[in-house]
């Protein structure tokens, strides 16, 4: 089997370097005609940026033979969103697939930044991806399809001193799940995938962890996951996905029976949490348990 996207328009944000950049590429080599969006800035995302980095790889496609065109938009507000989906509309009339990739951090203690500075990294993790699906919404449900992933962290399990970009990856847990469910009945498939690979934000880490990033995990690997979360053969939706080094595996939200008590106080919950917190027989929840009756658990 090949998967290809003959015919296919996808937009991939934060595309001008490491595995956005492998994701664009190899999009664009089995078939499909690529929007190549990044703004060329810094990973604070508040740097002015340049459209030589998205360009770059744009030229470099088409230098393969394949097809794309560059935008230097920053990701963030429905504005912009609104601006890289019509070019992808006048460059080439569809939207097929969105790829959410485009992501910034700041690293330090909870109260260490500024407000501008998480506003900043939540617009770029949550707010933009949140805008884009928006907007290419209306035109996967006309035509009765669409694949959109959102690239996720582990960050968002957390890690310590990177809050806002935890916080914004984990927002993105929740604008999948319930995306998915709506999106079911026209053909559009929303997943999240984690990457384990070498980054740009790996740098601003400890300097053994980026060495072993780069060694063990090239974008490269994460990036065909993505792929492959793009296509028609994926009929999988509403799902977090982890991949790197070769490794695929699935994360999920679980729960469990817990423990029930009509008479239930701070104190008598003390002396049953062990109960409450032990995760043997949990299931994941297909959505939203609403209002069940207590005592069924």
């Amino acid at each position: 089997m090949s998967i290809r996207f003959d015919g296919q328009v996808a937009i991939v944000t934060g595309a001008g370097r490491g595995m956005g950049r492998d994701i664009a590429q190899l999009l664009a080599r089995r078939g499909a005609s690529v929007v190549v969006n990044d703004y060329g800035g810094a990973a604070s995302t508040l740097e002015p940026g340049s459209a030589d980095i998205a360009r770059s790889v744009a030229d470099g496609i088409v230098a393969e033979g394949g097809t794309a065109v560059a935008d230097a938009t920053t990701v963030g507000t429905g504005e912009a969103a609104r601006a890289i989906v019509d070019r992808a509309l006048e460059a080439f009339g569809r939207i097929d697939v969105l790829v959410n990739n485009a992501g910034g951090s700041i690293l330090g203690e909870l109260d260490a930044f500024e407000d501008e500075q998480v506003e900043g990294v939540l617009r770029t993790n949550l707010i933009g991806p949140y805008m884009l699906m928006r907007r290419v919404w209306p035109h996967m449900r006309a035509q009765g399809y669409g694949r959109i992933v959102n690239v996720m962290s582990g960050a968002m399990l957390g890690m310590g001193h990177n809050a806002p970009y935890a916080a914004g990856k984990a927002g993105l847990i929740g604008l999948d799940a319930d995306a998915a469910l709506t999106g079911a009945a026209h053909g559009i498939g929303v997943n999240g995938l984690c990457p384990v690979a070498y980054s740009r934000l790996a740098k601003g880490g400890p300097p053994e962890v980026a060495d072993r990033l780069k060694r063990l995990y090239p974008p490269r690997l994460a990036a065909e996951a993505v792929v492959y979360l793009c296509s028609r053969e994926n009929e999988a939706t509403g799902e977090i996905f982890s991949a790197g080094g070769g490794r695929v595996a699935r994360y999920a939200m679980v729960r469990n029976a817990g423990v029930f008590d009509a008479e239930l106080t701070a104190d008598r919950l003390a002396g049953s949490i062990a109960a409450v917190r032990d995760l043997t027989g949990a299931t994941v929840p297909a959505r939203a348990a609403g209002l069940p009756d207590p005592a069924a658990g």
